[in-house]
């Protein structure tokens, strides 16, 4: 111990050791404890500062403190031991380097050492504070992230005490009332409510008293004196000795969605209403038909729900789509699906229309050259296909022939989706074409649940369907579409075996009609002439 004090050499010599209750307390410290000489060198440590760094007694006897500061912390080190030399009391906080090469921060309080009234040296307790300080950041990082939160969230926030004064809200709920939260604080609850809604929320933190978690809505008054409507939910808050300290409620003003609501259920009866009394008109059309001629009913039945239908499902879908727009974000899981029953029924409606009117006009073709093949990916690509269901498709890229694109697109996709609706438990669906006669035929092969002979006896009747929903006209249009191309379609089936349509076009379709050098493929009901109107 070069330069060291004598009387420190004295004092911890082996002629003169610690007494023994003093040997105790220094070598079982919980916190590290050194003596330093007047020159900064390491005198003696206890066993906790051997644990505390990892090196040795021996690696300290003799070295200047310097040897265990990082850089940084030198400064600061240096500084409060010349304070300490000086005769004064210091606490730092400093990081200490180990045997590991890693740093740990500690707590250093450090006094003068004196025998016969003069300093001769420093003794200092070292207290590991780096997991102290590691859980305070977390915790201030923890409410930092949480006043984060108070003031960024979209709901309201708010803390009362038992006496339902506001003793904290967040922005958002000062926003809500109108208010600035300054103005909230502090504030009864009464003032915000009517008499019956102090009573609601008196009763519900009774319940709270009880350890009840609340929700209810109640309506609250804002600056502008206009009420507003707010869902609340709240939980109790306690003090240390367990009796009921108040409530932290979170609140979300409702008042638009509750609008929105009474506004879908009044466009659902409206939608009720309609639909019920058009689906009378039909079934009185329907009867009609079967006295009479039906299809030349057809026409008249169009035209009138194509006017009198679809003008107001228009406006009722458009003003769902304003509604659902304006108020995403606030929509609940109810409301979609409200929204969502609303454009279901009004797609259905609009196809039946559709179907209808397609029934009900001349069929025009617009030809253009295409391939089976091309004709029939495009066909699919229009189809949802369950995995349970095989699609098989081996129509060929010849012969070349001219179609209406588009129609025969919506034919063989009807004929696509009615296999997969025959195949509702999985199956296979073999597409296939080939080149006959100057015709190329389409064969559409299920494995689906098959029809009896008296379904097979009315398929291309209109209004004849087997399905829970539909008016049974697919089928019918899917026929005369075929026809207005001169071609024909023939259906074998067998119950619980499968269904096989099978389409015959011309490849070079003939023209029906001529006017002036243009010709026009067209098809019309037979019982239609007198009445139809041209698409």
């Amino acid at each position: 111990m070069e330069n060291t004090d004598e009387r420190l050499v004295e004092f911890f010599s082996k002629d003169k050791p610690f007494t023994d209750a003093f040997k105790c307390l220094f070598e079982n410290a919980s916190d590290a404890i050194y003596i330093l000489d007047k020159n900064g060198n390491f005198v003696t440590v206890n066993r906790k500062a051997e644990e505390l760094t990892g090196f040795k007694r021996e690696d300290f006897v003799g070295k200047s403190f310097r040897k265990i500061i990082p850089l940084k912390s030198l400064p600061k080190a240096i500084r409060g031991f010349l304070d300490v030399v000086r005769g004064k009391e210091v606490k730092i906080e400093l990081e200490l380097k180990t045997a590991t090469k890693k740093t740990v921060l500690a707590e250093v309080t450090s006094t003068p050492l004196t025998i016969k009234e003069k300093i001769v040296g420093t003794l200092g307790i070292v207290r590991d504070i780096t997991e102290r300080v590691a859980m305070e950041n977390k915790l201030k990082e923890a409410n930092r992230r949480l006043e984060m939160l108070f003031d960024t969230a979209m709901e309201g926030i708010t803390v009362v005490n038992a006496e339902e004064n506001l003793t904290f809200v967040n922005k958002a709920f000062a926003d809500m009332l109108g208010y600035k939260e300054d103005e909230l604080v502090g504030t009864n609850l009464r003032k915000f409510v009517d008499g019956q809604g102090f009573q609601e929320i008196r009763r519900h933190t009774e319940n709270r008293k009880k350890g009840k978690v609340s929700r209810y809505e109640l309506v609250m008054f804002g600056k502008d004196g206009k009420p507003r409507i707010f869902q609340v939910s709240a939980s109790p808050l306690w003090n240390e000795d367990g009796s009921f300290a108040g409530s932290l409620a979170i609140v979300v003003d409702v008042t638009e969605r509750k609008q929105m609501q009474q506004k879908l259920e009044e466009y659902s009866q409206q939608l009720e209403v309609l639909v019920e009394k058009r689906t009378r008109q039909l079934k009185e059309a329907q009867e009609q038909l079967i006295k009479s001629e039906r299809l030349a009913a057809i026409g008249q039945v169009a035209a009138m729900v194509g006017h009198d239908l679809r003008n107001p499902l228009t406006g009722i879908n458009g003003a769902a789509y304003y509604l659902k727009t304006k108020l995403d974000q606030k929509l609940d899981i109810k409301s979609k699906e409200m929204f969502e029953i609303i454009e279901k029924d009004v797609q259905h409606a609009n196809k039946i229309i559709t179907d209808l009117m397609e029934y009900s006009r001349e069929i025009k073709l617009e030809l253009t050259e295409t391939t089976p093949k091309s004709i029939m990916n495009d066909a699919l690509s229009l189809v949802e296909i369950p995995k349970n269901v095989y699609i098989e498709d081996l129509t060929q890229n010849e012969p070349k022939t001219k179609m209406d694109i588009d129609k025969m697109k919506r034919v063989f996709s009807n004929f696509i989706k009615n296999a997969v609706d025959a195949m509702s438990d999985g199956g296979k669906l073999a597409i296939s074409s080939r080149e006959s006669d100057g015709n190329v035929e389409i064969m559409f092969v299920d494995t689906g649940m098959g029809m009896a002979k008296e379904v097979m006896e009315k398929l291309w009747s209109p209004f004849f369907t087997t399905k829970a929903k539909g008016m049974g006209l697919g089928l019918a249009i899917c026929k005369r579409i075929i026809e207005a191309h001169g071609g024909k379609i023939s259906v074998e089936s067998i119950v619980r075996e499968g269904t096989t349509f099978t389409v015959t076009i011309p490849i070079e379709p003939k023209p029906k009609e001529e006017e002036g050098s243009e010709k026009i493929w067209v098809n019309v009901p037979e019982s239609l002439l007198s009445t139809t109107t041209k698409a």
